[in-house]
């Protein structure tokens, strides 16, 4: 069998005048939601352009979009950056999420197939075998492949939407987590990145609704102590964080 591959690949170029905008829009996002862009570094229609080999317009035109979902901010020269990393926002965007993700893993829960469940084992022995080699892309990929696939079962275009804008307001943490999970994966912690996982996939199999949004919601909580120690630690030096 193939190995499994979540990560999400390089920007492709766009050559379909009609929809143009909305698969620039696509791939900005997607990129945006895992964690592609850092915090405060800016990037330009020019050089967005130039990756996606279309004209300015598209590219313009999903950058104001994404601007106004609050993924990115615009600066009045026109250069597009991703927002701060702050401790406040990340409880307020964890506060949301636990709520709204927790919700929706109890609708899902009776809907999920044994294929289903077949299939979010696979992708965590994927994410258990991508800590142990240390492969952070992967470990990111196959995190969110496994809550979405959750999500998705619960069939509600609505609640979907509104997991979607919180992973994307999510990316500079994401990215920020990331950029650090090297130091983690030699800690303690290496062991725990899946715990929750797995108690959601054991969940799922004893038909346990509840148990299964308790642990959803103990994972992003997980993620976000995580998240406030690595910021707490990384404002001592650097006076921009936050």
């Amino acid at each position: 069998m193939a190995s499994m591959k979540f990560s999400a690949g390089d920007f492709k170029p766009v050559s379909s005048r009609k929809t143009v905008h909305d698969l620039v829009y696509e791939q900005l996002r997607d990129a945006l939601m895992s964690g592609a862009f850092e915090a405060r570094k800016p990037f330009t229609i020019s050089s967005l352009s130039e990756r996606f080999q279309t004209s300015h317009m598209p590219v313009r035109e999903a950058l104001r979009r994404l601007a106004s979902e609050n993924a990115l901010k615009i600066s009045a020269t026109g250069t597009a950056y991703v927002p701060a990393i702050t401790a406040e926002e990340l409880k307020d965007i964890s506060r949301a999420r636990i709520i709204v993700e927790g919700a929706t893993a109890r609708l899902a829960g009776e809907k999920l197939s044994p294929e289903d469940v077949a299939e979010l084992q696979r992708i965590l022995d994927h994410h258990r075998k991508s800590a142990s080699a240390g492969d952070i892309s992967e470990m990111t990929a196959a995190n969110r492949a496994f809550h979405f696939h959750i999500y998705r079962a619960a069939q509600s275009p609505v609640l979907l939407s509104q997991i979607e804008n919180l992973w994307l307001r999510s990316g500079p943490y994401v990215r920020f987590l990331s950029d650090r999970m090297s130091e983690l994966l030699k800690t303690e912690h290496k062991a725990g990145f899946t715990d929750y996982h797995a108690a959601m996939v054991d969940a799922i199999r004893a038909k346990d609704w509840a148990a299964l949004g308790a642990a959803c919601e103990a994972d992003i909580r997980s993620s976000q102590d995580l998240l406030l120690e690595a910021i707490e630690a990384d404002g001592e030096t650097d006076p921009n964080i936050g």
